[in-house]
């Protein structure tokens, strides 16, 4: 977690969110608008300090709840937003039962934030099959790392939305400026674990991190009413 968390993250928003964390954030506005779910409750699930959600969007819910262990996250996020969420303090809710009950409550939407390319995933499978089972039946929406490296950007120009394969995330590439070594772009686990339904709808985008880091953002949403019409 130290990537998306604790002091160091923080800093490095601090440091570098006005240069070149807009884009990514203009990326989220885009995404949640074309997810918006009906729900009047929403669960955030990893907010951190929330820099990446649009304050109007999270104005829009009259209950939050949101799972967050960072305490320092908790306070950036409420100062930045002006919100009051019910925080759940413990560590994220893939195996914790307690947490997992969040899930439960039919009038919430549920939001993963930047999270899921982050955390370890020790079996995707499991994992997958986690997500299936508790978000059946409900709106919800994640957005994750796909892809990140160093020295590279990502030509999204006809980037689908649908599943792209990871092959066609490979195609987007583009090396910035002349190179003499190798490039290196780590695959993150997290698109293998939508693959549980045909009917979900994806975007594409990029986050350029820092001046030289660049990932590949993947979301992807479903609807309930989707949803509702299969079961």
């Amino acid at each position: 977690m130290s990537l998306s968390g604790g002091l160091p993250y923080h800093l490095k928003a601090l440091r570098f969110k006005k240069d070149f964390w807009d884009s990514h954030e203009a990326g989220v506005a885009s995404f949640l608008d074309a997810w918006n779910p009906t729900a009047k409750n929403l669960i955030l699930v990893g907010p951190s300090g929330g820099y990446s959600l649009p304050t109007e969007w999270l104005k829009r819910f009259q209950v939050i709840k949101a799972v967050e262990p960072d305490f320092l996250a908790r306070v950036i996020c409420e100062t930045r937003h002006h919100i009051k969420p019910e925080w759940f303090r413990r560590k994220y809710p893939f195996h914790d039962p307690e947490a997992l009950a969040l899930f439960k409550d039919p009038d919430a939407a549920i939001l993963f934030c930047n999270l899921l390319g982050q955390i370890e995933i020790k079996s995707t499978t499991r994992l997958r099959k986690t997500l299936e089972h508790s978000l059946r039946g409900r709106e919800w929406a994640s957005y994750h790392d796909a892809l990140s490296g160093d020295a590279v950007e990502f030509d999204l120009e006809d980037a689908p939305r649908k599943r792209a394969t990871l092959a066609q995330m490979k195609s987007w590439i583009y090396v910035k400026g002349p190179r003499s070594g190798p490039i290196e772009v780590n695959a993150h686990y997290a698109p293998e674990l939508f693959q549980f339904r045909d009917d979900l709808n994806f975007r594409y985008w990029q986050w350029r991190i820092t001046s030289h880091y660049t990932h590949l953002i993947e979301g992807v949403f479903s609807e309930r009413q989707k949803i509702d019409a299969n079961q």
